[in-house]
């Protein structure tokens, strides 16, 4: 469903008003037992109605769920339609409810996506990288950036907003991925897929180096596909400026002391272009997960976090390859739950584990420059992720086998036309 979201207020209480009137109406004793003729078209009419606007909600409510559920919990629709029904039912909900315009999932002709109306950036993108999709006949000689009419204008980020602020329009899914069409190409120029991006040394040197890995590691072996999520992080600074436990404040002409909250160790900071209240946030790192499948049932996944800066070209990609689950921690998202689901995720974090491990032999430098928050680091996690037996041993398993990306390529970033002369 494109634009749709996740629920929608408009149609969701209209629709429980009737299945309440009906269930009253039919519930009643016979003394007003309704009258056969008009009042059996009536009540046929309702019934109806009813179920047609039942089917028409659970199924574009199920669509969006799907979308991101593992596929063992879409056996059992009912319950998914109790849960709809329990969350429709509250009072406070009469008059709607506030829509995140995040929870909107956008399709696009090459990817979808959602956009977070708070900071006017993607709040992800996802795509399906192809070598149909590499080598088709798109080109972006013919495509030009343009707003998204599908977020509403009260969100959406605007072209003005890049304008003199000396950051790239940074693209998140990157126009060589979708060549498949005309049209595939010119998705990709939508703002809903771009970010302000440092333009020397990341987005158009070292940003644009992994992208071309991803594309590289599809091309390397036939059969191959790669499913993308890619999208801006938030993260906190350390906090350099030490406030004073005491700090003075003006009242009525007197200096009165106030006990302030201890200075904390983390920071959020991040520059801000445009004006209040329409302001787009400048993200301090971008994410890409990539998950790869090969014929025979064989997946590898790898997540890497970059900090959106100048990144000398020397720095391994290793160094920014990080646990997907502190990603998922810090970002706030779940990666991939259809594709990774229970012993095969199990799978993927031993296999993650040991990659980790030998990572941090290799570069022992890994927390110098261009550093990422201990949260991210090598090590910040527990060596086992917590889960009960009996969940690894009843889960299903879709891959023959599972791996780290980076232990079947070479997870290298090559010289290419991006590099300086």
């Amino acid at each position: 469903m494109r634009g749709a979201p996740h629920g929608g207020f408009n149609n969701t209480p209209r629709r429980m008003v009737v299945v309440r009137s009906f269930s009253s109406f039919s519930g009643r004793g016979s003394a007003s037992k309704p009258q056969p003729g008009v009042s059996s078209l009536a009540v046929s009419f309702f019934l109806g109605v009813t179920a047609g606007a039942t089917v028409a909600y659970t199924h574009a409510r199920n669509s969006l769920k799907r979308y991101n559920q593992p596929t063992a919990s879409e056996s059992s629709p009912a319950a998914g339609a109790t849960k709809v029904a329990a969350v429709v039912e509250h009072e406070a909900l009469t008059h709607g409810w506030p829509l995140d315009s995040s929870s909107i999932i956008h399709e696009k002709s090459s990817y979808a996506c959602a956009f977070d109306g708070r900071t006017r950036n993607p709040r992800w993108v996802i795509e399906k990288i192809t070598p149909e999709t590499l080598n088709g006949p798109g080109t972006r000689k013919r495509s030009d950036f343009h707003e998204d009419n599908e977020v509403s204008w009260k969100h959406r980020s605007a072209l003005s907003d890049y304008r003199g602020s000396g950051y790239d329009r940074g693209h998140l899914v990157a126009a060589a991925d979708q060549k498949g069409s005309q049209e595939d190409m010119d998705s990709t120029f939508s703002l809903s897929n771009i970010s302000p991006q440092v333009g020397d040394g990341f987005n158009r040197d070292y940003w644009a180096k992994l992208e071309q890995f991803v594309r590289d590691v599809v091309q390397e072996k036939s059969g191959r596909a790669a499913y993308v999520a890619t999208g801006p992080l938030f993260l906190p600074a350390k906090n350099e400026t030490a406030r004073e436990e005491g700090a003075q404040s003006p009242n009525d002409g007197d200096i009165v002391r106030f006990k302030q909250p201890k200075p904390t160790q983390w920071q959020m900071r991040h520059p801000v272009l445009g004006t209040p209240p329409a302001m787009m946030h400048v993200p301090t790192h971008f994410f890409k997960v990539v998950l790869v499948e090969d014929d025979g049932a064989r997946v590898a996944c790898a997540a890497f976090v970059l900090p959106n800066a100048p990144i000398p070209n020397e720095i391994p990609l290793q160094r920014f390859v990080v646990p997907l689950t502190a990603l998922e921690m810090v970002s706030g998202l779940e990666f991939f739950k259809r594709g990774l689901v229970s012993s095969d995720r199990v799978a993927f974090e031993k296999e993650e584990l040991v990659f980790m491990e030998k990572i941090a032999h290799q570069l022992p430098d890994v927390d110098k420059k261009p550093a990422l928050p201990p949260t991210l680091m090598v090590g910040s996690l527990p060596q086992k992720i917590s889960r009960s037996d009996a969940e690894t041993r009843n889960a299903g398993k879709r891959w023959s086998s599972v791996h780290h990306l980076c232990s079947v390529t070479s997870c290298e970033i090559k010289p290419s036309k991006w590099d300086k002369k």
